[in-house]
C-alpha cells in the first residue's frame, strides 16, 4: 500500500478529499481507491470507526487536519492533482472551504469539485444561513481559482435526510414533516453524488466541466405518502405520513438529532422549497452521460429501515 501511494504521489496522481468521512466524501474516497490512484482523506480525527474503514482501503492515507489550519492544509495538498471539497454545515463553513480552495490553488492543483447546496437558496441574501455560506464560497472559487479548473455540484433532496425517520419516528409508526402527503421531491442517494464526483476528478479533461454548476438527482420522484408506503412495505407494519408545523420539526431536530438551533431553522427552510416544487431538478446532461444516478429510495429503505429501533410495545 505504501509503495503504491509513493508511486502515485511521484506520478502526480494524488487526490485530496476534504470531509472524507461524510456520506458523500466517503464514497468519493472509495471510488478513487477502486480506480487505483492515491487518496489523501482529510478527517478531523485520526481515530474512529469511519476513519478505520477508510484506512483499510488501498492507496488511502488519512490526513487528520482541521480545515481552519491553513499551514496543515498547505502541507497536505502538496503533490495533489485534484480535490473534492465537502464540508458539514457550520458557522465557520465559508472560511473552512475558502482555506481549502486557497491551499489547492497555491499547491498547483489542476481541478477542484465542490459539493454545493440547493441552487435555489445559494445567494448573498438567502434566508438559509448555509446558503449564504455557499454563495460566499462559490464567489471566492470563481474569483480566486486562477488556472485551476472547478465545478460545483448541486444535489437534490438527499435520501440520507431520512435518517431522522429511521432513528426517530419510525418506531412510533410514522414519518413526521411540515409537509402534506402529496408534496414531492426527486431524491438522490449521497453515494450517487460521490460516484459522479470521483468520475469527474478522474476525467483526463476536466475543462469540459469548468465553471459549471451541475444538478444531480436520482431516478425517483416520490411524494411523502409514497415514502411512507415504502417503509410500510419494508417493515411489514403500517407507517403513516403525519404533518407537523415547522416549529415542531425544528424543536424535534434540536432535541432528537442534536441540531444547533440556527442549523435546524436553516434546514427547515427546505420544506418551503419542497412545498413550492423546488426539489424537482433533473440531473444535468453532462453527468447523465458520465455516471447516471441509479440508486432508488426503495433500495435505500431496504438498507436502512431494518436498523430502526422496534416499536415501544415490542421492546
Amino acid at each position: 500500500k505504501q509503495a503504491r501511494y509513493k508511486e502515485a504521489r511521484a506520478l502526480g496522481c494524488m487526490f485530496f478529499v476534504a470531509g472524507a468521512t461524510g456520506n458523500v466524501g466517503s464514497q468519493v474516497v472509495r471510488k478513487l481507491s477502486e480506480s487505483g490512484v492515491g487518496v489523501k482523506a482529510q478527517t478531523r480525527s485520526s481515530t474512529g470507526g469511519k476513519v478505520a474503514e477508510l484506512q483499510r482501503l488501498p492507496g488511502v492515507e488519512i490526513v487528520a487536519c482541521d480545515l481552519m489550519d491553513k499551514a496543515g492544509l498547505a502541507e497536505a495538498l502538496q503533490g495533489v492533482k485534484a480535490v473534492f471539497l465537502v464540508c458539514g454545515n457550520a458557522k465557520e463553513q465559508a472560511q473552512m472551504e475558502i482555506n481549502v480552495i486557497d491551499a489547492a490553488v497555491a499547491a498547483g492543483c489542476t481541478y477542484l469539485v465542490e459539493n454545493g447546496t440547493h441552487v435555489g437558496y445559494t445567494n448573498k441574501d438567502s434566508p438559509v444561513e448555509f446558503g449564504r455560506h455557499h454563495w460566499e464560497i462559490e464567489e471566492h472559487l470563481a474569483k480566486s481559482a486562477g488556472a485551476m479548473k472547478w465545478t460545483v455540484l448541486h444535489a437534490n433532496w438527499f435520501m440520507s435526510n431520512h435518517l431522522g425517520d429511521i432513528f426517530g419516528t419510525l418506531p412510533n409508526g410514522a414519518i413526521v414533516y411540515p409537509l402534506k402527503p402529496e408534496d414531492k421531491a426527486q431524491l438522490v442517494d449521497p453515494r450517487d453524488v460521490g460516484d459522479i464526483a470521483a468520475q469527474m476528478l478522474l476525467d483526463s479533461d476536466p475543462s469540459k466541466y469548468h465553471g459549471l454548476h451541475l444538478m444531480i438527482s436520482g431516478p425517483d420522484v416520490l411524494t411523502w405518502s409514497q415514502i411512507a408506503a415504502l417503509y410500510t412495505e419494508e417493515l411489514g407494519r403500517p407507517i403513516e405520513m403525519a404533518t407537523c408545523s415547522e416549529p415542531e420539526w425544528v424543536a424535534a431536530a434540536i432535541k432528537g438529532s442534536g441540531f444547533e438551533h440556527w442549523l435546524a431553522e436553516a434546514a427547515a427552510h427546505n420544506f418551503k422549497v419542497i412545498r413550492d416544487g423546488g426539489f424537482l431538478h433533473t440531473t444535468s446532461p453532462q453527468l447523465l452521460a458520465l455516471a447516471p444516478p441509479r440508486r432508488t429510495m426503495k433500495e435505500w429503505i431496504a438498507e436502512w429501515a431494518p436498523r430502526s429501533p422496534p416499536p415501544p410495545a415490542a421492546q
